[in-house]
């Protein structure tokens, strides 16, 4: 498929590079660069690109001012920001860019966020899935703070010590990483008081994942709606993501599936936001729907949009390069058994563990969705899930 892609940076030399480097990556894509903002804007006015691949500092217009430009022109274009390294200190949300990579960037990594976004744009095969996609006039950016958070734990000694100082000047995300840290998951016998503590027990992955969803979650809090309730939702997830790595464990499944079940059940709800900032009529009909039927709200969003708030969060996650296996354990939510992965799965554990949510901490007013018995029966959990059940309403913390 011809792909079009402006790169742009106002540093000739560097330009020239990435340019080359994007042509020997694939010779079908046509690549055109630009070392004026003003002229790359001129240029997506005229004919809109698939990617735009900007620098940040450039003189009379940030990159993050021409990509929010490019939004409002065409808000199906993947918008990129490269930058030189930042501080945690000064950190801040781009909003009008989908994914952030540093400079100088390291082509395999390059190639990687390129071939990702694109395989988000052609998953949309779903004709439900495809109408809304193009129609969002807003998509919330990949925090800034995720990548760099990644990268300061992996490649600093003193990580530990400023990722610690960072979570202990933010109140809600530091009691958040504690009450993870001493919960049962980690079976510690003494209770971990400090920052610095909590952040040596998690590990970069699990930290990660909690400031990604803390920062979303914020990102939505302006947003207004008689029918969404940030802290409640995000209460939800909260206990979805404690289920789900649970239930992972319980499983015997592995550490790293147990890691990516905490992200996946801390993602989940995305869609639902994205739903509700770009097309807040619509959500009401679906719910005044399912008031009026006294059903739960899914089938009712289904019927509204021919999609789902799954499908969105995993064409969102998957235009941001998260991980594989949380993409899809997302967007097989709805059809648990059409999972990639047979038997009992990340899907699985996802799956279980949003209906104990939704039944302790339900995200909305409406009724929850029944149990998939036939599914259940498919993964040999049937058994288990008035243990699990019993397990959600305990004092498990």
């Amino acid at each position: 498929m011809k792909r079009r892609i402006y790169l742009v940076d106002d540093q000739t030399p560097v330009l020239e590079t990435a340019v080359l480097i994007l042509q020997t990556i694939d010779p079908q894509w046509e690549i055109v660069g630009f070392n004026d903002p003003v002229k790359a804007l001129a240029a997506i006015k005229a004919n809109a690109p698939d990617l735009v691949l900007s620098d940040q500092a450039m003189p009379g217009m940030q990159g993050s001012q021409l990509l929010e430009e490019v939004r409002t022109l065409s808000p199906t274009t993947i918008r990129v920001i490269m930058s030189g390294y930042v501080s945690l200190n000064k950190l801040s949300l781009i909003t009008s860019a989908h994914q952030y990579i540093a400079k100088p960037f390291d082509t395999m990594k390059l190639r990687e966020l390129i071939r990702r976004s694109f395989a988000a744009q052609e998953r949309i095969t779903e004709k439900g899935l495809q109408t809304i996609a193009t129609s969002l006039r807003s998509i919330p950016s990949l925090p800034q703070v995720y990548h760099s958070l990644l990268a300061q734990l992996e490649n600093h000694r003193n990580a530990v010590g400023e990722i610690a100082k960072m979570v202990s000047e933010d109140a809600g995300l530091s009691i958040k990483v504690l009450q993870l840290a001493n919960s049962p998951l980690f079976g510690h016998d003494e209770v971990i008081t400090t920052p610095k503590e909590a952040v040596m027990c998690l590990g970069t992955d699990m930290l990660a994942a909690v400031v990604l969803s803390q920062s979303l979650f914020r990102h939505y809090q302006s947003v207004t709606h008689p029918e969404m309730d940030v802290r409640r939702i995000w209460n939800h997830c909260w206990e979805t993501a404690y289920f789900a790595q649970h239930i992972c464990r319980q499983k015997q499944l592995s550490a790293k599936i147990a890691g990516e079940a905490l992200l996946a059940g801390l993602m989940h709800e995305i869609g639902r936001f994205v739903l509700i900032d770009n097309f807040a009529d619509r959500y009401q009909w679906a719910c005044d729907d399912a008031r009026q039927t006294k059903s739960p709200l899914a089938p009712c969003l289904l019927a509204a949009f021919k999609t789902t708030p799954f499908q969105i969060t995993a064409y969102l996650l998957e235009l941001w390069g998260l991980p594989d296996p949380v993409i899809q354990a997302i967007a097989a939510q709805e059809n648990p058994a059409g999972a990639r992965t047979p038997g009992f799965s990340l899907a699985s554990a996802l799956y279980i563990a949003d209906h104990l949510a939704c039944r302790k901490s339900p995200p909305d007013l409406f009724p929850p969705a029944d149990w998939d018995t036939a599914y259940l029966e498919s993964i040999r959990c049937v058994e288990d899930i008035p243990v699990w059940e019993k397990m959600s309403f305990g004092n498990v913390r």
